[in-house]
């Protein structure tokens, strides 16, 4: 069985002049005529071997055009569509929430820059990121008085803020480097006569986060095995232990006492159970992935705070002096000027 074309002008409706011709199909019938008729008229006497050619190929196209379809299409509209395949620009571009990317500079190395991305995200995932653990709370809680042995050496003690120093030089290049990537993404995004190349800036970038970021994870690492080793003791020694809880800090009275006047900056006064100043209290502070930002000591007015803000986020305070307690406090950084936080010590007691 034959295939039965399908129509095509289905939702228009076309004039027509005489049985199935149309008002389109009469117009080229008629400029092919005419065209052949004033040619055999002004030329055809004249100069024949110019004028019958085209008095020929006139009247051929004007009946082509109006009754000779290709494909169920009249001649008109695969003309049309040929003009259009010719002259329109055959590089195509890419547009996204109305913004053409065909002229972005960094357009032709967007995927060396997609393969370069991926693989910093891969390094990041590397590193293996420690919850906080959420104990259980009782109502009573006594805590345990512990011995001489269950504190960190001072060796341990100078080990852990020469590693919270070291991840503090990484976190500012770290930072430095983000800085410089969003100001070549800037810089890239404003329109210039001269394209300007910024994969090479890119490359080498990345290549220093993947370095920074190998480091940082070793940080961690030897931070983990200390904080490992302090709790292996811990738990061989203390009698009827009690697990560390993690509150958040408690809002500070108004107090016409400020140590600094520069926004997310942590700063707070230490004292002990008979509200004496404590002197020489190590206090660092831990961000979200658990890496120490920030090792601080007291003074002898019992006074801490950190030389530079820190970017907004969680972050973590611990506490360490001999023969104390300490809760770990829990806050979160947005941008404001934190007043200073009265933490008070705690001593051990045996449990009877």
């Amino acid at each position: 069985m034959e295939p039965h074309p399908i129509p095509q002008n289905i939702t228009s409706f076309q004039f027509k002049l005489i049985g199935d011709m149309t008002l389109k199909q009469f117009i080229y019938l008629a400029t092919g005529v005419g065209i052949a008729y004033l040619t055999f008229i002004f030329l055809g006497a004249s100069i024949p071997i110019i004028a019958w050619p085209v008095i020929i190929s006139s009247s051929l196209l004007g009946v082509a055009f109006a009754f000779l379809p290709v494909g169920y299409r009249s001649l008109d509209h695969w003309m049309i569509a040929f003009m259009k395949a010719v002259y329109s620009p055959t590089k195509r571009g890419w547009k996204k929430s109305g913004k053409d990317y065909k002229n972005e500079p960094l357009f032709n190395s967007r995927l060396s820059m997609f393969l370069q991305v991926t693989s910093t995200a891969a390094v990041s995932q590397t590193t293996t990121q420690v919850p906080l653990a959420q104990p259980s709370i009782n109502q009573e809680e006594k805590p345990a008085k512990p011995q001489q042995d269950v504190l960190p050496s001072s060796e341990e003690l100078q080990k852990t803020v020469e590693l919270a120093k070291q991840a503090q030089d990484l976190q500012n290049q770290i930072v430095e480097n983000e800085r410089k990537l969003t100001q070549i993404k800037v810089a890239a995004s404003k329109p210039s006569p001269i394209p300007v190349d910024y994969s090479q800036e890119i490359k080498t970038i990345l290549e220093n986060l993947n370095k920074l970021l190998e480091k940082a994870s070793a940080i961690k690492n030897q931070l983990s095995q200390l904080e490992h080793q302090e709790q292996h003791n811990m738990k061989n020694i203390l009698v009827g232990t009690t697990p560390v809880r993690i509150v958040a800090p408690s809002k500070p009275k108004q107090t016409p006492l400020t140590l600094t006047s520069s926004a997310n900056v942590i700063n707070g006064i230490v004292k002990d159970a008979e509200n004496n100043y404590l002197e020489g209290v190590v206090v660092v502070v831990y961000d979200k992935e658990g890496l120490p930002v920030r090792a601080l000591k007291t003074n002898k007015l019992g006074q801490f705070s950190s030389a530079t803000p820190l970017p907004n986020g969680t972050y973590t305070v611990e506490l360490e002096k001999e023969n104390l307690f300490f809760d770990a406090l829990q806050m979160e950084l947005a941008g404001e000027i934190l007043p200073p936080l009265m933490i008070a010590a705690k001593r051990g007691v045996i449990n009877s």
